[in-house]
């Protein structure tokens, strides 16, 4: 079987380009405990990693007061400004790579565009994407495909020419239900749920790759070609 060929790589923004996720887990897991929430690995998995911080809120804490939700909300934008997570290791190389082969890149989050904006700039990467799709640019956010699909639009390209990155299960199977190839970023315990989505392949950061001018490698043996 010949491989996929590719024309555009997109990213997922927390966990794949930026490790906030420890962070980001801390503060639900802070939360969680004050109201008394019990919040499994599975719940991490399902209803924080790629949601909108609105609908984890809605899910995790559908009995606390408007003001209470309020109060989570305004918590979680204060913590996205304190925070300042280093980059998933080999990300940066890895997107200067595919600028230098002239490869079309986009990223797709579940965030706000201003704290995306600033994610990016803190890692000289805001120049490094033609294309976004943001909290604000859809009505249904991952798991939907909306959010991929509108990346597919935006960019004037078939789902299927397109390679996504993403570390959540909400991720991969929004992108997959896309039509979109998906490679999952995790580690050993997160490699399951993300191969059950759908998922080529998991890999622990972008080190793993093995890249050229006509293709890029993958650990398994699968390959895709650039356009």
């Amino acid at each position: 079987m010949s491989a996929p060929i590719i024309k555009a790589v997109i990213f997922d923004l927390d966990g794949v380009i930026i490790d906030s996720n420890p962070e980001i887990e801390k503060f639900w897991h802070r939360w969680a405990a004050r109201e008394n929430v019990a919040l499994t690995d599975e719940l991490v998995r399902m209803h924080i990693h790629g949601r909108k911080g609105t609908e984890t809120i809605q899910v995790l804490f559908p009995h606390v007061t408007e003001a209470t939700k309020q109060a989570i909300r305004h918590a979680a934008d204060a913590l996205n400004n304190e925070i300042n997570p280093a980059a998933i290791t080999g990300v940066v190389s890895f997107i200067q790579f595919l600028r230098k082969q002239k490869i079309t890149t986009g990223v797709v989050t579940s965030s706000h565009k201003s704290r995306m904006v600033q994610m990016l700039q803190k890692h000289g990467l805001e120049q490094s994407f033609i294309s976004f799709v943001t909290a604000h640019d859809v009505t249904k956010g991952k798991p939907d495909p909306e959010p991929y699909r509108k990346m597919a639009e935006q960019l004037n390209l078939s789902p299927a020419q397109c390679l996504v990155f993403e570390d959540a299960v909400s991720g991969i199977r929004s992108a997959v239900a896309a039509g979109m190839h998906a490679i999952g970023i995790g580690n050993a315990a997160a490699e399951k749920g993300l191969l059950a989505e759908g998922a080529v392949l998991v890999i622990p950061d972008f080190t793993h790759l093995r890249l050229s001018e006509t293709s890029l490698g993958l650990p398994n043996g699968f390959s895709f070609q650039w356009d």
